[in-house]
């Protein structure tokens, strides 16, 4: 009986009393380096969604669930993450929060994205033995930060293959800004100096933004340099503590952009996660939210709207549903549990939680053909065939096409009887001359029955700026334009076109209709003059065979 009685009061305490089976409460406090306290900071069990907030004398408590290890950590605005893991058994804690650097250090080293060079890994084997014998950490090689050196399995090598990381010598913005084709010959239409030789504009302000952010007005994109060649590279966007629309939108890149580049020998890195204290890390909302990308995707020229993303986001049913750039451009891979090795401090976390850094977007074909829609429907009345295209904007969240104004869109539809002969096109739209006027064999559609889709500038006046005469194909969007037509489909619109043919007297043969959609990176005309090695992409397709 005593046996007995022992074996309940035993099942009993391991029932309620048992932490390592039900979890435990425990109590803490949040504080800055002078040990005051901090209030409503997030505090919160690392990689999970168990958190909390402390009160107004920065007290908190927190019921977590068993684990081997558990990392709690504080953010709060204008501090760096902090956090400590627990000892067994610990219920009191106290988590120090110091502040993020309180100025801008416009002088500040930007730290490189590429793995280091032999003679760098010497330097920095030289300078950590410094840095030990002195206990002076002041003296470790900023070499050894180089962002590949935690995140080369993953965020980097995605990263490499990102237009973004390419943006200061891509040789179509190059020859755009020079006015050269591809073999460097000079006074190929369009070109930037061309237009304005006594400029250097501000392409660099989002094409080469490191170097840019001293002088906006007066950098060279042939100029570039260094670390600036890099284009839009890691150090560089985890530094941007905000953004600052300018209301007439003619403040592209760097001007819109307010940056938080720490004092020598400090770091400070802004991210989306609060939970991040491998290394001074601060939470950011704003890298969840589209407003990050709008410097380089919201600007005017000449009070007109040439980059249109963000706005043409803003105003799609996407944004009110909360669903961000970000969510599409850079989704989860579903598989992926660190953005940096355990051994660099990386935690296993929700695949879901990670982001990719491939950026798909121009380039991409299953990610462009995934956006688009096409439906083809045909009918026969005695000699006539008509056919109707509809195309849907499906999974945009902005128009389509979209970018720079020389993106643009092609709709071919043609209708062949038995033999393979064009059937006669009687009624209906064709693809206008910037499709490409010439051999249809090399890709020049212009006059043929389709559609073209775009964002078309025309010069504002043809006295100023006098620069180009021949007004068959739109102008580059540095010059004083008008927008001549936009037709491009808005987030989740359908273009409906109508397209009429007349049988050749075959009218018991069956008659077959293709539809196809073709994206360009530029209209037809630049590629060609310029020599740009642009591909067509073929993003839809459909056949319909049409039998008496």
């Amino acid at each position: 009986m005593k046996a007995l009685k022992l074996s309940i009061f035993y099942l009993v305490f391991i029932l309620f009393f048992d932490t390592g089976a039900y979890g435990y409460q425990i109590n803490g406090s949040v504080v800055d380096v002078r040990n005051n306290p901090v209030s409503y900071a997030i505090v919160r069990a690392q990689a999970t969604d168990i958190k909390t907030m402390t009160d107004s004398k920065g007290n908190f408590t927190l019921k977590l669930t068993p684990a081997k290890e558990i990392t709690l950590t504080a953010w709060k605005e204008g501090y760096i993450n902090g956090g400590l893991k627990l000892i067994s058994g610990q219920k009191d804690v106290i988590i120090k929060l110091k502040s993020v650097p309180l100025y801008d250090n416009k002088d500040y080293q930007w730290i490189h994205p590429d793995p280091p060079t032999l003679f760098q890994k010497f330097y920095i084997v030289f300078w950590n033995i410094i840095a030990f014998i002195t206990r002076d950490e002041k003296f470790n090689s900023r070499f050894k930060d180089n962002c590949s050196n935690c995140h080369s399995s993953f965020i980097f090598a995605q990263w490499r293959e990102d237009a973004h990381s390419n943006s200061a010598r891509n040789p179509v913005l190059l020859t755009m800004y020079n006015g050269t084709d591809m073999n460097g010959k000079s006074g190929v239409y369009p070109g930037f100096k061309i237009d304005f030789p006594n400029s250097k504009g501000n392409c660099s302000t989002c094409h080469a933004p490191a170097q840019s952010i001293a002088n906006p007005w007066g950098t060279d994109l042939n100029n570039v340099i260094g670390i600036g060649k890099e284009g839009i590279f890691c150090d560089f966007c985890h530094k941007i503590k905000d953004v600052e629309l300018h209301p007439d939108g003619g403040y592209p890149g760097v001007l819109s952009i307010k940056f938080n580049r720490p004092p020598r020998g400090e770091q400070i890195f802004y991210g989306p996660y609060d939970d991040v204290i491998a290394g001074p890390d601060t939470f950011s909302p704003l890298y969840k939210k589209s407003l990050f990308c709008a410097p380089c995707h919201s600007a005017k020229f000449w009070d007109v709207p040439i980059y249109s993303e963000f706005d043409e986001w803003l105003n799609s049913p996407y944004s009110k549903e909360g669903k961000e750039c970000q969510d599409c451009h850079m989704p989860p891979d579903g598989k992926t549990t660190h953005f940096a090795p355990p051994e660099k401090g990386g935690v296993k976390r929700d695949p879901k939680t990670i982001a990719t850094h491939n950026n798909p977007g121009s380039r991409n074909i299953q990610f462009l053909s995934d956006a688009i829609k096409m439906e083809l429907q045909v009918e026969r009345r005695n000699s006539i065939i008509d056919a109707t295209v509809r195309l849907t904007n499906e999974k945009a969240g902005h128009h389509f096409p979209t970018g720079v104004p020389m993106r643009n869109m092609i709709l071919l539809v043609e209708a062949k009887d038995n033999r393979g002969i064009d059937l006669k096109y009687i009624g209906g739209t064709v693809v206008p001359e910037w499709g490409g006027a010439g051999l249809i064999e090399k890709g020049n559609y212009a006059g043929l029955p389709g559609k073209g889709f775009a964002k078309v500038l025309a010069n504002a006046s043809r006295k100023y700026p006098e620069f180009n005469t021949n007004v068959k194909f739109p102008i580059p969007h540095w010059r004083q334009a008008v927008i001549l037509s936009d037709n491009r489909i808005p987030a989740r619109g359908t273009d409906i076109s109508h397209y009429r043919f007349e049988l050749n007297g075959t009218e018991k043969d069956c008659i077959n209709v293709k539809s196809r959609v073709i994206y360009r990176r530029a209209f037809k005309p630049w590629i060609d003059d310029k020599g740009w090695q642009l591909k067509d992409l073929e993003i839809a397709k459909k056949d319909f065979k049409l039998c008496n």
